[in-house]
């Protein structure tokens, strides 16, 4: 039988603190595999690993499609604000419609100038913008069938 790292055995967080441990933590509330996630995400097992670990972070595009996947928000994964309440009101997985393809609705927190960037997939540049720009960039996106991020640090 194979052995397991550390960050497998130890003990999971009452509330998790980093990205790393609410990305482990919501794979063991929902009761799946690394394996099984990265087969969701279309990714490899150890990107899984890696960032469960914090060795490396989901890009932007990718922490989206978690969020997506465990049912919670961008901000929440990503920040931890307001997360543990968030989970506690989320509907479990069994229940989650898989084909709505809509993201959990969420409130943005108050945001400084400059917190808010918008996201170019293709190039992975982000540039500063206000909250009326980032809106009317997703509106605009979305009535051209496309993907649209906007990223608030």
């Amino acid at each position: 039988m194979p052995t397991r790292g550390p960050y497998e055995t130890s003990p999971m967080p009452a509330q998790p603190r980093t990205l790393a441990e609410r990305l482990r933590w919501l794979r063991k509330q929902s009761g799946l595999t690394q394996v099984e996630v990265s087969q969701a995400l279309g990714c490899e097992q150890a990107m899984i690993s890696s960032w469960e670990v914090g060795r490396t972070r989901p890009s932007a595009v990718t922490l989206g499609a978690l969020a997506k996947h465990y049912g919670v928000s961008l901000v929440g994964l990503d920040s931890g604000a307001g997360f543990m309440e968030e989970v506690a009101q989320r509907p479990r997985p069994e229940s989650m419609d898989q084909d709505s393809g809509d993201f959990p609705a969420f409130t943005l927190p108050p945001v400084a100038p400059g917190q808010i960037m918008l996201l170019d997939e293709k190039t992975g540049t982000q540039t500063p913008t206000d909250a009326a720009e980032a809106m009317a960039a997703l509106l605009r996106a979305l009535k051209k069938g496309r993907k649209a991020w906007v990223v608030v640090r």
